[in-house]
């Protein structure tokens, strides 16, 4: 437990200081970019007199390092946190379910392909999930929001909203974006997944078990799956910011009130202390996700000590 104690508070101070640098880097940037901040906001016809109070009200009249202090404490104040939490939900919730259904299908996609190893299947599978792969996720989208909800109108066409929904009209606004970001992480998922498996079925304990009589589907289950989790851990961990980009794209496409839209409407609307809050946030998730797979690794594995 003590091994397990000092990981964890390694890893968290690890975290902290990750978001310190990621806060820093967010607003050096904000403050480096060209123009007036103020008279940004207010437009290019606003008195100088409006300038000039919008400049003192804001803080940006201060030094650097006082901004920045000020900035954070806005960042902690709860009613930011509250605002914050209604748009981190949304896009957790598309994450979360489609990362989970995005792991089910790459594993048995990959498995299939192992056991069909060189089969007509197994290149059509590869070629498909290469191609797949290729086609970004706005457009993947745009294909399906046309398919489903313009052409067969079989599904609607933007994806949840805030409220005045019911459970059932929430899961079928879910389906599409959900679909969207499967197919978009699927493609790698499956082509890494097989080779994980495919290293674990050349292994020599699986040599043993194809020697006692036991069946291919037999060895996949009892003695290849265990020891892919490894890599498959690492793979989804390390994914989490690619698919923070595919979020982004998605909520937009769909026109969802999440972390990813929230971010370009903060930047294209000059809010820049909003857009900073929102990569905290999307950068606090990612950071946590890796933390979560760092522990997911280490249990899968016995022989990973804590320490």
């Amino acid at each position: 437990m003590s091994g397990l104690l000092r990981f964890l508070t390694g890893r968290v101070l690890q975290v902290v200081l990750t978001l310190l640098g990621v806060s820093l880097v967010t607003f050096a940037l904000v403050h480096a970019m060209p123009g007036n901040l103020a008279q940004e906001m207010l437009g290019r016809e606003a008195t100088p007199e409006r300038v000039r109070s919008l400049t003192r009200l804001l803080g940006l009249d201060q030094p650097w390092p006082v901004q920045y202090i000020r900035w954070l404490a806005l960042l902690v104040s709860p009613s930011d946190l509250r605002g914050l939490g209604a748009l981190t939900v949304p896009t957790l919730e598309l994450l979360g379910i489609a990362g989970s259904v995005a792991l089910v299908v790459a594993l048995g996609v990959a498995s299939l392909q192992a056991r069909l190893r060189g089969s007509r299947l197994d290149r059509g599978i590869g070629i498909a999930a290469y191609v797949l792969y290729t086609l970004p996720s706005f457009w993947v989208g745009l294909m399906l929001l046309w398919w489903f909800a313009d052409w067969l109108l079989w599904l609607p066409a933007t994806g949840p909203q805030p409220a005045g929904q019911s459970v059932a009209h929430w899961w079928l606004r879910m389906i599409l974006p959900v679909l969207t970001l499967v197919l978009a992480t699927v493609a790698s998922w499956s082509t890494l997944f097989r080779a994980a498996i495919e290293e674990a079925l050349r292994s020599d304990y699986v040599r043993t078990a194809r020697a006692k009589g036991l069946s291919e589907g037999q060895v996949l289950r009892r003695h290849a799956l265990r020891p892919a989790a490894l890599p498959v851990i690492t793979v989804v961990g390390m994914s989490l910011p690619t698919m923070f980009n595919n979020v982004v794209a998605i909520e937009l496409v769909f026109a969802m009130a999440g972390l990813g839209s929230s971010l370009v409407s903060a930047v294209w609307g000059l809010q820049y202390g909003m857009a900073g809050y929102l990569v905290l946030v999307i950068a606090a998730v990612t950071a946590l996700g890796s933390l979560l797979a760092d522990l997911l690794y280490a249990l899968a594995d016995p022989r990973i000590q804590f320490s």
